[in-house]
C-alpha cells in the first residue's frame, strides 16, 4: 500500500529531466521577448498575445466550465482595450474560437456527449433552434440575396450560438455548477456595472474620448443632449444596458427569495450599482426589459405576500422617477422618454418606417435574404431593395431578412423557452428553485422585450448570458432537491 501510494506521488511529480525542459523553453521565450519587443513592438506583443491565446484555448479544452466563465470575461472586458486600436481586431472570431475550444471541452472531459446531447435534443427549445437552424441554411438559396458573406455571417453566429448553449447545457450537470455560474456572472457584471458608473462619475479617459470622436456616427449615437452616454467595457451603450437589464432582472428577482440575509446583504447593493451602470447608458430600451421583466414577475408570483410589498414599493419607485422633482437630471430625463409613447419624435418615426415596409414582409415570405437590412446590407447587398434601410427592431429585422415564416419559427423559440421557465417553476417544489425558475423566466422575457426596439439577441456581449440562462432553465429542475 505505502509503495502504491508513493508511486502515484512520483507520477504527479515533474521529472528532473522534464523540468530542465521547461525551464529551457521559458528562458528561451523570456530571450525571444527580449530580443523582439525593442526591434518590433507589434510583433513582441503579437508573439505574447498569441502564447497567452494559445494558453486560453488550452484552458478551455481541458475544463468546460473555466471555458465558459472565459466566454464571460472576453465577451464583457474585450472591446475596452481594442479601443486603443480603433476596433481593428478580429474580436468575433476569437469569440468562435473561445466557443469552440468549450465545445470541444465538453468531451475532453469525459461527460458523455452522446447521452447529454440526447437530452438536450429532447427539449422543445432544442428542436425550435435546431429547427432554425436548418431554415438558415435554406436561406443559402433565397433568390433575393446577392451576398454569400451575408447568409454566411449569419449562419456562423447562429452555430456558434448552437454550440454555447450545448456546452453550456453539458457543464450545468449539477447545482454547484449552476450555483457558481450565477455567483461568477454577478461579480463580472458587478465589475462591469462599477467601470460605467466610474465613467459617469469621473468622465470619459482620453483614449476613449478619441474613440468616440473618430467617427461622426458613432459620436452621434453616444452623444446626446450634451451629455456623453457610458458604454463602460463594452462595444457601446445599448450592448451594455442591455445586458445590465437582463442581469439586473436576474438578480432583483433573487433578492425576493429565500436566501440567507447575508446574501440579500451583498446582492442588494450590487443591484444598485448595476441598475445606475444602466442608467447612466441612456439607452431608453434597457428601461423597458426591467419593467417587462418585472410585470411577469409580478404575475407570475402575484399569490405571494412579498410580491405585493415588493410591487407597491416598486410601483411608487416608478411615479417617483417619472413625476419627482428631477427635471434638471440627464438620465432621469432619459428615463422618461422611455414612457412617453407617441410624444417621442424618434418614436413616431420608427413607426413611420414600419408601417411602410409592412407591404414587403406580406409578400415576402421567406424574406428577402440574411444581411440585406442597415448599414450591413448596403456594403454586403448594395443595390438591393432592403439595403440601407433602418429596422430599429429585431423583430422587424427577422420579417424583413427570413419572412415571415422565419419570424414564426423565432417567436415560437421565444415562446418555448418562457413556456420552459413557468413550467419549470410552477411545478418544482424547491422554493429556492423555484426562485432561480422565475428570476431566469423573467430574464429571459426582459431580452424578448428589447427585441421590439432593438436587435438585441445574438451580440458578442450578450449571447454568454442569454443561452446559459436558457440552458440552467432546461436543466436545474433535476438538481432542484440538492438545493439548500
Amino acid at each position: 500500500m505505502l509503495t502504491l501510494a508513493r508511486k502515484r506521488k512520483d507520477d504527479l511529480l515533474i521529472s528532473p529531466k522534464d523540468r530542465r525542459r521547461w525551464l529551457v523553453l521559458i528562458f528561451g521565450l523570456a530571450i525571444a521577448f527580449g530580443v523582439m519587443l525593442p526591434k518590433d513592438l507589434t510583433l513582441g506583443i503579437g508573439m505574447f498575445a498569441g502564447l497567452v491565446g494559445l494558453a486560453v484555448v488550452i484552458v478551455c479544452l481541458l475544463n468546460a466550465e473555466a471555458g465558459l466563465y472565459i466566454n464571460v470575461i472576453y465577451s464583457s472586458f474585450v472591446c475596452l482595450p481594442m479601443r486603443l486600436f480603433d476596433d481593428q481586431f478580429p474580436v468575433g472570431v476569437i469569440s468562435n474560437i473561445l466557443v469552440v475550444a468549450t465545445f470541444l471541452g465538453i468531451f475532453v472531459k469525459g461527460k458523455s456527449g452522446r447521452l447529454t446531447f440526447n437530452a438536450f435534443t429532447q427539449t422543445s427549445v432544442a428542436r425550435a433552434i435546431l429547427a432554425i437552424f436548418f431554415y438558415i441554411m435554406l436561406e443559402l438559396f433565397n433568390p433575393l440575396a446577392h451576398s454569400f458573406d451575408g447568409w454566411y455571417a449569419t449562419f456562423r453566429a447562429l452555430l456558434m450560438t448552437i454550440l454555447l448553449l450545448f456546452a453550456a447545457y453539458a457543464v450545468f450537470d449539477n447545482w454547484r455548477s449552476i450555483r457558481r455560474f450565477i455567483i461568477f456572472v454577478f461579480c463580472v457584471m458587478l465589475v462591469v456595472a462599477l467601470y460605467g458608473c466610474f465613467q459617469q462619475w469621473h468622465g470619459l479617459f482620453d483614449f476613449e474620448l478619441r474613440w468616440v470622436s473618430a467617427d461622426p456616427v458613432r459620436f452621434a449615437l453616444i452623444f446626446i443632449a450634451g451629455d456623453y452616454r457610458k458604454f463602460s467595457t463594452m462595444g457601446d451603450p445599448a450592448g451594455f444596458a442591455i445586458v445590465m437589464a437582463c442581469v439586473s432582472v436576474f438578480y432583483l428577482v433573487l433578492l425576493t427569495g429565500p436566501w440567507s440575509t447575508k446574501r440579500k446583504l451583498v446582492l442588494l447593493p450590487g443591484v444598485v450599482v448595476l441598475l445606475m451602470g444602466m442608467a447612466y447608458s441612456g439607452t431608453r430600451t434597457a428601461n423597458a426589459m426591467v419593467l417587462g421583466g418585472m410585470v411577469l414577475f409580478m404575475l407570475m408570483t402575484i399569490n405571494k405576500k412579498s410580491t405585493v410589498i415588493f410591487s407597491v414599493f416598486a410601483v411608487a419607485a416608478f411615479l417617483l422617477l417619472m413625476y419627482g422633482p428631477f427635471g434638471g437630471n440627464p438620465t432621469i430625463n432619459r428615463f422618461r422618454t422611455t414612457f412617453t409613447g407617441s410624444q417621442d419624435e424618434s418614436f413616431n418615426i420608427r413607426n413611420v418606417n414600419r408601417k411602410s415596409i409592412q407591404p414587403y414582409i406580406y409578400y415576402h415570405p421567406i424574406g428577402g435574404g440574411l444581411g440585406t437590412t442597415g448599414a450591413y446590407g448596403a456594403q454586403v447587398n448594395p443595390g438591393h431593395f432592403l439595403a440601407g434601410f433602418p429596422t430599429d427592431s429585431g423583430y422587424l429585422k427577422k420579417a424583413l431578412e427570413i419572412g415571415w415564416i422565419g419570424l414564426f419559427l423565432i417567436v415560437a423559440l421565444y415562446f418555448s423557452v418562457v413556456r420552459a421557465g413557468i413550467h419549470g417553476y410552477f411545478h418544482c417544489k424547491n422554493e429556492k428553485a423555484k426562485n432561480i425558475y422565475v428570476a431566469a423566466t423573467c430574464c429571459m422575457f426582459s431580452f424578448y422585450v428589447a427585441e421590439y426596439a432593438q436587435d438585441a439577441v445574438g451580440q458578442i456581449t450578450d449571447i454568454v448570458i442569454y443561452y446559459p440562462m436558457i440552458a440552467l432553465i432546461l436543466r436545474l429542475r433535476e438538481f432542484e432537491y440538492e438545493i439548500t
